[in-house]
């Protein structure tokens, strides 16, 4: 019975040893477990926080400014936005662009009028009283006494009989001169592509400038043109009587030396007259070779059919 007893003992106090040890388990377990949960649930630190805090402050300092510096833009660009822009230019009134466009346009316009189609309508004017359309037929041409380039004198009736296409020059003009007698040389050769039109209008200059003008000068100067051109000159008082009358101005300048160089000014005009010494149509500077060609076959034509006659 004592032995029993004593096994007994034994085995409950190895039972309560035992359950000792599966209790202080049992708390360590949970210690652990706890410590486990607390450290999963506690919240990480920042990224930056194990950098020093002299580079965590100035972290600081460029987000904030930065921030501060997108708001300031952002606030800058909404009152841009709700700030009406000025114009360069007012929208209405002499400084607007269309009124500046109206008084451009209106200079040149005005630069146009006085600059070219006064000068045309002026010379339309001069060739209309010259054709007698303005103030009835114009009183151009008449007598004179000159000698030709080979010595001999010559009147106005010395080429009746022909038509005649006059011009007024002198040998030692520079450019106008001869661009205006190539052109009547022009003229003549076109209109003498028809038969019927050889050898019927002769051509004549008539010197503007005596003093240097010579026969012997004139018939060296013609070697450039046409050949059947015929220059006339004379003295002073007698081309000063051609010229009266045809109408033609012309002026030397004063004071000039024996042996000096000057220009003569004078009208350009060729006049084209028919056989009996009348005046039919004149022809300025702007009007063509093949214009002045084709305006005296119409008119040689009408004269030869009215039944007059010309002579070759």
């Amino acid at each position: 019975m004592r032995a029993f007893g004593s096994v007994f003992c034994n085995a409950a106090k190895q039972t309560t040893g035992l359950r000792t040890c599966l209790y202080q388990q049992n708390h360590a377990a949970a210690s652990v477990f706890s410590s486990v949960s607390l450290a999963t649930i506690r919240p990480r630190p920042a990224l930056n926080s194990h950098k020093p805090a002299i580079f965590k402050k100035a972290y600081s300092t460029e987000d904030s400014s930065s921030s501060e510096k997108a708001a300031g833009e952002g606030d800058k660009d909404t009152s841009e936005s709700k700030k009406p822009r000025e114009r360069l230019f007012p929208a209405t009134g002499p400084l607007s662009p269309m009124g500046i466009g109206l008084f451009l346009a209106t200079v040149v316009g005005t630069m146009y009028y006085f600059t070219v189609i006064k000068d045309r309508v002026a010379k339309e004017k001069m060739e209309k009283r010259l054709r007698g359309e303005v103030y009835g037929k114009a009183d151009v041409g008449g007598p004179y006494e000159l000698t030709d380039q080979n010595g001999n004198t010559v009147t106005d009736k010395t080429y009746d009989g022909k038509f005649k296409l006059v011009y007024f020059g002198f040998c030692h003009c520079p450019d106008i001169c001869p661009d205006e007698m190539d052109k009547i040389g022009d003229a003549i050769k076109m209109l003498e592509r028809n038969p019927q039109m050889v050898d019927v209008v002769q051509p004549i200059l008539i010197t503007c400038d005596p003093q240097r003008d010579s026969p012997e000068a004139i018939k060296e100067y013609l070697k450039q043109f046409h050949p059947r051109f015929v220059g006339l000159t004379g003295s002073f008082d007698q081309v000063r009587q051609a010229c009266k009358g045809y109408r033609v101005y012309f002026s030397k300048p004063p004071k000039v030396g024996p042996n000096q160089d000057y220009l003569v000014d004078h009208s350009i005009f060729s006049y084209f007259m028919d056989p009996d010494g009348e005046f039919i149509d004149v022809y300025g500077k702007d009007k063509p070779a093949d214009y002045m060609a084709g305006d005296m076959e119409r008119r040689i034509k009408q004269f030869l059919g009215a039944g007059r006659t010309i002579q070759k």
